[in-house]
């Protein structure tokens, strides 16, 4: 009773599937193959009756001659009648007639049968005797014979060929059908219907057909096996899924998904949480959850959001979203990408909205500490102005002040010595005047004038330096040794910044060596380099300084003197930087130092 009801409950899908299909198919191609046959056999049967209506034929000419030639020869209607009569009894012969051939009006006539129009098959056969060993012609017979016959006989074959041909097929293809849904059709909607109860989210039992096992597995075990192996895949992939739908519920950011019109299909929990917002009410508009964003970030939100899905490029912009619970608005980053098949088309946007108030507030204090660093740097900045000006202007000024007092001097005495007092004076001039021009300079680097450029003679800057330092070389008892190239070629520069430079370089050595015993020697090189440049060295016999501190030696405010400023160094190498050239420092402790610096020919 249990098989007769789930027979009669897949009796409708039997009936749409592919059984009766299968059946309607068998049924045509016998039919045709059928049809194709009887044809076949019909038209050999056709072909038999006719050569046997010939075979008849000539039967009858070999039969029949002789015996009616002779009664010809006789003249005997009644035996030729009889004669006739029995010809027209064959099968399929219609009309027999035999004619007299003679000159006579009145010829001997004996026929039988009906004469056709236009007959099928038709003889005539001459009528001789044979007389002392001459053949005579005595008539014509002739015989007409129809196929009407033949086409009965051969519409009876078709209808019984026919008939039992469609008995056996119906027979065959019903017997097909039973086959097939026994082994195939019951146990693919057996398989259906199991599938249809198949749940990912619970545990199932494997699938198996409600038949003995056969001996070797087939198909339908192929299909069964195919079908727990992919459910068993299935089970992995949904339980993957479920833990990555899992990681997105509960990512620290908010994530959704929109369809290619703009739709949300897909909010995570967190956006719901923050937001205040449910899944129907997302989903019922793309701008719907728009209305989370404050109303001066909407307009410019709506137009980045919409140029996004239209281009079908995405969209990342910032906006001030509402916090449900406490109704404070927080900076959040929008963004999303495409994803697209593989024709290019947009299959989905994914995105996020990260909460970025934290960083936000981080911009204002680092646009504030900008602020404060700007206003300290300015500070700093005047510092190294007042630290450059003692430093550079401290030597001409120490200048003057020795030449004031040499010139006091000069006048107590009981002789005041003019002369010295003139040439006392002066070089207070030079001094006073060298102040100036360095003043001049720095305040022209922070007004942002143009450099004094000028064609000049780094030898003849040097002899000029030395000149003005000789008070001071001969009062620490020092030595000037000069070796300065003959054909050294002309440069474009700033002349009271180089004699700074040169100046600053001496008088460190100077005072490297004032408390140091043996000789005080400070040498003065300058040649032309292989690429052209001019190369300057400065070189003492001091206490020198560790190879690791030569760099350090010109940064701002670091200096080895107790009453330097550490600035002087620094200003040196930024005035030959700014002459396309380059300052460095070699040393060794208790052998001096020397400073190199290289300057562009014809700058």
């Amino acid at each position: 009773m249990t098989r007769i009801g789930m027979a009669k409950r897949s009796l409708p899908d039997f009936l749409g599937g592919i059984g009766w299909r299968l059946l309607v198919r068998v049924l045509f191609f016998s039919s045709a193959i059928t049809l194709l046959l009887t044809l076949a056999q019909l038209y050999l049967d056709y072909r038999r009756d006719v050569s046997v209506i010939d075979q008849r034929m000539s039967e009858i000419d070999r039969g029949y001659r002789q015996s009616l030639g002779e009664g010809l020869w006789r003249m005997d209607a009644r035996q030729l009648q009889l004669q006739v009569d029995g010809i027209l009894g064959l099968p399929d012969i219609c009309y027999v007639g035999l004619r007299e051939a003679t000159d006579g009006a009145v010829p001997l006539v004996v026929s039988a049968g009906l004469r056709q129009t236009n007959p099928l098959e038709r003889r005539d056969f001459k009528i001789f005797h044979t007389t002392q060993g001459a053949e005579q012609l005595l008539g014509t017979l002739v015989v007409e014979a129809t196929f009407d016959g033949v086409y009965r006989r051969l519409l009876g074959s078709a209808a019984d060929i026919l008939v039992s041909q469609a008995i056996k097929t119906f027979v065959v293809s019903f017997f097909i059908l039973f086959i097939v849904h026994r082994l195939i059709t019951r146990h693919l909607v057996a398989i259906a219907m199991s599938l249809r109860k198949y749940d990912l989210r619970g545990s199932q039992k494997p699938l198996r057909l409600q038949r003995r096992a056969p001996k070797f597995g087939d198909e339908l075990d192929q299909l069964v096996a195919a079908f727990d192996q992919m459910y068993a895949r299935l089970q992995v992939g949904y339980a993957d899924l479920q833990l990555q739908v899992g990681l997105l519920q509960r990512l620290p950011v908010s994530a959704w998904t929109l369809a290619p019109d703009g739709t949300p299909d897909f909010v995570n929990q967190v956006w719901l949480e923050f937001s205040g917002q449910n899944l129907d009410f997302v989903r019922s508009d793309p701008e719907a959850w728009m209305t989370a964003i404050h109303p001066e970030d909407r307009e410019t939100a709506l137009k980045a959001f919409w140029d996004g899905v239209r281009s079908g490029q995405g969209f990342s912009f910032e906006t001030r979203n509402l916090r449900a619970h406490d109704g404070i608005y927080r900076w959040h980053l929008q963004q999303a990408v495409v994803l697209r098949d593989a024709e290019g088309e947009v299959l989905k946007f994914v995105g996020t909205s990260t909460e970025i108030e934290d960083q936000k507030c981080a911009e204002e204090a680092l646009r504030q500490a900008r602020s404060e660093l700007a206003r300290i740097n300015r500070v700093t900045t005047m510092g190294e102005l007042a630290a450059s000006l003692a430093h550079e202007v401290n030597q001409p000024i120490s200048g003057a002040i020795i030449n004031a007092k040499v010139s006091l001097r000069k006048l107590e005495q009981n002789e005041p010595d003019l002369n010295g007092v003139r040439a006392a004076v002066t070089r207070m001039l030079r001094d006073t005047q060298r102040a100036a021009d360095v003043i001049y300079r720095i305040r022209s680097q922070f007004k942002r004038t143009a450099v004094s450029q000028e064609v000049l003679d780094l030898n003849e800057i040097i002899q000029e330096t030395v000149s003005i330092l000789r008070d001071e070389v001969v009062r620490h008892n020092i030595s000037i040794l000069r070796e300065l190239a003959d054909s050294l070629p002309p440069m474009i520069g700033d002349r009271v910044q180089l004699q700074q430079v040169i100046m600053n370089l001496i008088v460190n050595g100077i005072e490297a060596m004032k408390d140091a015993d043996g000789k005080r020697d400070v040498a003065l090189k300058s040649h032309r380099t292989e690429d052209g440049q001019i190369l300057v060295s400065v070189s003492d016999t001091g206490v020198g300084f560790p190879p690791e501190m030569a760099e350090r030696l010109f940064a701002p405010f670091f200096t080895t003197k107790p009453d330097g400023t550490g600035m002087g160094l620094r200003i040196c190498r930024s005035i030959i930087e700014s002459h396309g050239g380059r300052l460095w420092a070699v040393g060794t402790p208790g052998r001096g130092a020397t400073f190199h610096f290289s300057l562009p020919a014809g700058r």
